[in-house]
């Protein structure tokens, strides 16, 4: 779509904001406004859409200008989802903008979306977030935004029906758009099947690739994009389900050729690219050919990067240890946070899914917290959560909504509750939880009585998904998160100066501690023995005085007996640690990090995992690929053991909010020589590394705030600066 205008006055400034339904990219005078992908960015299109503001000034010229935009289907239009879903929220897309522009004499113009702009058919030939997409460079046009130039034929645009077509609402977007963060050379290159070549980029990543190519005109190149490999070499795609993951690339022909596919995004590690033959044969200039090899007979590396796509979101955190497998693990947690903090946060990157999970998303979000400053992304997603909430107060399973799957479910529902409760821990902004205040209370009325979804036996819940063989009753989860969920807002409600909502929900946590020891104990005997019934009760705060020794015990137990290996899903994993640390065995914890057979993180990392998987099968050397039909490569959730990596092993956390006041307890241990850890908190660096040394450990500690250091035997209370400390052990 373009309009050609005139200017006859010097410009001082101009401001573009942009918005679509659909996805788009903005152009004034042939040059692309801005460096943010896949704009306007994803919400409930029924209730909100966002715009984004640019400054142009410097783009436009006195004379004929020419401002244009490119569109795609994106989560409007497009398949999104495991439902096949395509245009759940419309079948077209939509673009509108407003230039306003400021002139040097004090006067002020404006060019606004309207019935005076045309379209016109160009090489953009498909492009969907799942299926991928498909780009002929022989049918770019010349000029499309050439002031001086024609740009081929064109039509007359279509204006949207206000009344049936546009959202409630069209407001500035909250968030941080999604940017190119990195970039990732393939780093080999094999041919499984002639004429079919894989390029390895060595890292699972979320994004798109260049292709860099000489070709003979109309030549198709196919990129497929996959996670893993099959045994013949070629990329893996069936735990894609029916996403496609394929882009295509049509030659114009004219010599060295780059392209970037700018509306679809894939999770992957390896691109299978079919049709580079014809690079080796290239017409010489005489109306001759001659072989033209690619040296070892295969294409040179720089034919295929890695564009890495992110929500742009601050890094704030770095960690490291004397076991390389361990530092691994955390980069393949990082990578697996930036794979799925695209715009939401998301499940997985790759399938026919990339859904806004409410219980993966709670899961992880305290991990996350320490890995980015998180809060402007989060600002964006509360409002997903809360445009999705249910009338009966109920959070959904996913968000943004697409009027499918549940509400109210434990674990899953509750985001609502512990999201806002950590961003204001982690960064003491109340920012961030006031303006849903209302919503949360809703939300709580809903679970705080019985009958209800949340804390029902009969009702369909997720419970501890991925356990292995160790189930834990789904009333006990919810009865769990009840409570917690009442802590948490009788501390918001406490620091938000809600007197009367204070008391409230410290008499409601009362009595839905005492209604979870009632499920969890029969008598004295505690009747759930599962690892992640008790790492609950005990990191949630559920149980106290001889019901806690008794728990503490049990998970212990429950622990040795698996001979110190897990058998957590995604509810009870990112508790474990941080409960056998609470219950005084640390050494389990550390044990647990560093356990290297099925199941444990360190066994992905022996079998080439560069990010967190779905499954702790997802494949073994047993029995190869799991479950084709729920199987990513690239799954956080069991990733959340990072928060335990940063507040018990190196010893980080905070004991007031945003880090005003520090808390250091590190979990020594001798199987690791060192660990040393660094966060950029709201107060400034924080950083502390210990070490062996020849009578026990030695640490040195760097804090912006002060302290409470507690070690073996010893409690110290620091203010701001550098320490050092020496432990006997």
């Amino acid at each position: 779509m373009k309009k050609g205008f005139g200017i006859e006055k010097e410009v001082c400034s101009a401001t573009l904001h942009v918005t679509a339904l659909g996805v788009c990219e903005a152009w004034i005078n042939g040059q692309r406004v801005g460096d943010s992908h896949l704009l306007p960015g994803w919400t409930d299109y029924r209730k909100r859409v966002y715009y984004h503001s640019f400054k142009v000034g410097e783009m436009l010229q006195v004379g004929e200008n020419r401002l244009g935009a490119v569109l795609g289907l994106g989560w409007y239009a497009g398949f999104f989802g495991p439902f096949q879903h395509k245009g759940y929220y419309g079948n077209d897309t939509w673009f509108s903008c407003l230039l306003e522009i400021n002139f040097k004499d004090g006067s002020s113009g404006s060019i606004r979306s309207d019935e005076t702009w045309v379209w016109q058919n160009g090489p953009l030939l498909e492009a969907d977030l799942l299926m991928g997409e498909t780009y002929d460079a022989r049918q770019e046009i010349d000029g499309w935004l050439d002031p001086e130039g024609d740009g081929g034929e064109t039509h007359p645009v279509f204006v949207v029906n206000a009344e049936t077509r546009l959202p409630e609402r069209i407001e500035p977007y909250p968030g941080v758009p999604v940017r190119t963060i990195d970039e990732l050379p393939a780093q080999a290159v094999s041919e499984p099947n002639p004429g079919v070549y894989v390029f390895d980029l060595s890292q699972n990543m979320v994004g798109v690739v260049q292709l860099k190519v000489d070709l003979p005109a109309g030549t198709e190149i196919v990129l497929k994009h996959g996670e893993m490999l099959n045994q013949d070499g070629t990329v893996y795609t069936e735990n894609l389900r029916y996403a496609k993951a394929t882009d295509r690339y049509i030659a114009k022909g004219n010599g060295p050729e780059i392209w970037t596919p700018r509306f679809t995004f894939h999770g992957f590690r390896y691109v299978e690219v079919h049709g580079l033959s014809a690079q080796r044969c290239q017409n010489t200039g005489d109306g001759s050919q001659k072989k033209k090899p690619f040296g070892t007979e295969l294409p040179p590396l720089s034919t295929i990067t890695g564009i890495v796509w992110m929500s742009n979101v601050e890094e704030t955190a770095s960690f490291e240890c004397s076991d390389p497998k361990v530092n691994r693990l955390y980069e393949n947690i990082r990578w697996g946070f930036r794979g799925n903090y695209l715009e939401v946060p998301s499940d997985c990157p790759q399938r026919d899914e990339r859904l806004g999970w409410t219980g993966d998303t709670q899961m992880f979000i305290r991990s996350a917290s320490y890995l980015a400053d998180i809060r402007p992304f989060f600002k964006k997603w509360l409002v997903d959560l809360n445009d999705a909430q249910h009338p009966d107060g109920g959070y959904p399973d996913i968000a943004p909504f697409m009027g499918t799957l549940n509400h109210g479910l434990a674990a899953w529902s509750d985001a609502g509750i512990i999201c806002p409760y950590v961003l204001w821990k982690q960064y003491d902004d109340l920012s961030l939880v006031r303006p849903w205040w209302k919503q949360m209370k809703a939300f709580m009325a809903s679970i705080c009585k019985e009958g209800n979804r949340h804390n029902d036996r009969t009702e369909p819940t997720w419970g501890d998904w991925l356990n292995i063989d160790s189930p834990t009753p789904n009333r006990l989860i919810g009865l769990a998160y009840r409570a917690y969920d009442a802590r948490l807002m009788q501390e918001m409600a406490v620091a938000l100066g809600e007197t009367a909502d204070a008391a409230f929900f410290e008499d409601e946590a009362v009595c839905s501690r005492a209604l979870f020891r009632d499920e969890l104990f029969d008598g004295a005997t505690i009747s759930v023995r599962t690892q992640t019934a008790n790492a609950l009760a005990i990191v949630m705060e559920l149980v106290g005085g001889d019901d806690l020794e008794t728990v503490k015990q049990t998970l212990i137990a429950c622990v040795e007996e698996n001979k110190g290996y897990l058998t957590t899903g995604f509810i009870g994993t990112g508790y474990l640690c941080p409960a056998l640390t609470k219950a005084g065995r640390g050494d389990l914890a550390v044990q647990l990090l560093l356990n290297e057979e099925y199941p444990s993180w360190l066994y992905e990392v022996n079998n080439g995992a560069t990010t967190i998987w779905e499954r702790w099968n997802s494949w073994t050397e047993e029995n190869g690929f799991g479950d084709v039909g729920m199987n990513s490569f690239n799954h956080y959730a069991f990733g959340s053991v990072c928060e335990w990596m940063f507040e018990s092993l190196a010893g980080i956390k905070p004991a007031l909010p945003g880090f005003q006041k520090l808390e250091i307890e590190p979990c020594f241990t001798d199987k690791l020589d060192y660990v040393k850890a660094s966060y950029e908190s709201v107060q400034g660096t924080i950083s502390n590394a210990w070490k062996k040394s020849s009578k026990g450990w030695k640490m040195d500690l760097e804090t912006p705030v002060a302290a409470s250091v507690i070690l073996p035997g010893a409690v110290y209370e620091v203010e701001p600066g550098a320490h050092t400390f020496e432990i006997t052990a």
